[in-house]
């Protein structure tokens, strides 16, 4: 007994005409302002001065050896040469005097679901699917 698939080879010609690597950043760059969004409003719960919380930024899509990546992240420092970035991982993470606030860990998983969403979106648009 045995079965036949038919179409494998269109389906194959089709995904290999995907520039994969055209449509990836755009993929990023249309879902990061969803996860950029979550973080915000998860860092804003803990405002103190606001300034790590205006500095929370989205870098332009970037490769590496593994893929196409984008960060959103604080950046620079306070008035009093802090990094933001320092401030987030204390509030992430905790310290011996500050209890750990999870910021980021329930900020991705809660935007999870609607950036995946939005990334097969264009995926699909991109990709003429």
């Amino acid at each position: 007994m045995g079965f036949e698939v038919q179409g494998i080879d269109d389906l194959m010609k089709d995904l290999e005409a995907i520039d994969i690597e055209k449509i990836a950043p755009i993929m990023l760059g249309e879902a990061v302002p969803i996860l950029s969004k979550s973080i915000i409003q998860r860092t804003s719960r803990h405002e103190v001065t606001g300034e790590m919380l205006q500095s929370i930024k989205a870098t332009k899509p970037k490769r590496n050896a593994i893929g196409c990546y984008i960060a959103v992240r604080p950046t620079g420092t306070d008035k009093k040469g802090v990094r933001n970035m320092e401030k987030m991982v204390y509030l992430e993470f905790g310290t011996h005097r500050q209890k750990a606030q999870p910021v980021l860990t329930p900020a991705v998983k809660e935007a999870e679901a609607s950036v995946v969403e939005k990334m097969q979106e264009v995926f699909e648009r991109e990709a003429h699917l």
